[in-house]
């Protein structure tokens, strides 16, 4: 008896510190589209769309763009010639892909700024960049 209260309370435990993960990840996953006013530019992807999994995800930046797979606990994935990892820190989704310039690894942000998505970073020149995306419509 002991040792099934002592496997629920584990249990018990296990799950709430996913929940936290999981309800950030509810609030991030689907498609989202790109608001060039909000943004005051358009330059950007046009979409962004988020797949979660238990313990990872994947976001391809167009629909057509090859999904970049990254794993939720901080660890390396490998896709193509790059590494990515990602990690929550607090309520924002930190993502990093490091390719050609190991020194310099591209960091980008996922937060949500009330119905906003806002995905922040630098472009190819290292300009600061802030995006702002609205959801998507559901496609019936």
């Amino acid at each position: 008896m002991k040792r099934l209260l002592t496997t629920c309370a584990i249990a018990v435990v296990a799950l709430a510190a996913a929940a936290p993960a999981m309800a950030q990840a509810k609030e991030f996953g689907g498609s989202w589209v790109l608001d060039t006013e909000k943004s005051a530019t358009k330059e950007g992807p046009p979409m962004v769309i988020f797949a979660f999994g238990e313990k990872d995800f994947t976001v391809k930046f167009g629909e057509k763009a090859p999904p970049m797979p990254f794993k939720l606990d901080g660890t390396e994935s490998e896709v193509r010639s790059a590494k990515t990892k990602a990690l929550w820190k607090n309520s924002k989704l930190m993502c990093t892909v490091s390719g050609g310039d190991p020194q310099a690894p591209d960091t980008i942000t996922f937060s949500r700024d009330g119905a906003w998505l806002v995905l922040e970073g630098t472009n190819p020149q290292h300009v600061p960049l802030k995006l702002f995306f609205k959801k998507a419509p559901e496609k019936h």
